[in-house]
């Protein structure tokens, strides 16, 4: 009778570890479904360092107008629903005037990223332009096969919120 209450325990502790895991499985696919992810290219980053402006893509920035510290291009199939992003009409004028830094700033902040941005199934929906050490990465959430939300976050994972400064006009 011992043995069987010992089979009876031993098999019941490993179908309760069994739906466990069932659970965090089903749970884990679940997430990993909606998100996309930022691939660094070199060519994104030469791209927006010849100031050229993809005619395909509707161009968003974070923090300034006058300087902002991350610019993206998503390309128009896509929507990008987002508070955080501000959508400009960009031209290659405007974006060389956008990536000029005043003064000393060019010393602290000369070095930038160029990713391309891929949906979940690893097509190319947009491209991310962005000064390292002040946004290192970001999380692509797609919110359906059509839209996107870009979620900026540090190496340190932590969200950057800095006060808007004035923006010129055209």
């Amino acid at each position: 009778m011992r043995d069987q209450s010992k089979y009876h325990t031993l098999f019941t502790g490993r179908m309760v570890s069994a739906v466990f895991l069932a659970i965090f499985l089903a749970g884990l696919s679940g997430c990993s479904g909606t998100y996309g992810r930022l691939v660094v290219n070199s060519d994104v980053k030469a791209l927006f360092e010849r100031n050229e402006v993809l005619p395909d893509h509707h161009y968003f920035y974070t923090e300034s107008s006058t300087w902002p510290r991350a610019i993206i291009g998503i390309h128009e199939d896509y929507t990008l629903q987002s508070d955080f992003w501000h959508p400009v009409e960009l031209t290659p004028e405007r974006l060389k005037r956008m990536l000029e830094f005043p003064g000393d700033f060019r010393l602290l902040f000369m070095s930038r990223n160029g990713s391309d941005i891929l949906d979940k199934n690893g097509r190319r929906i947009g491209v991310w332009y962005a000064l390292k050490n002040t946004y290192d990465w970001g999380v692509v959430q797609m919110i359906d096969d059509k839209t996107v939300n870009i979620i900026l976050q540090t190496s340190s994972g932590k969200i950057i919120f800095l006060p808007f400064r004035q923006s010129y006009e055209e």
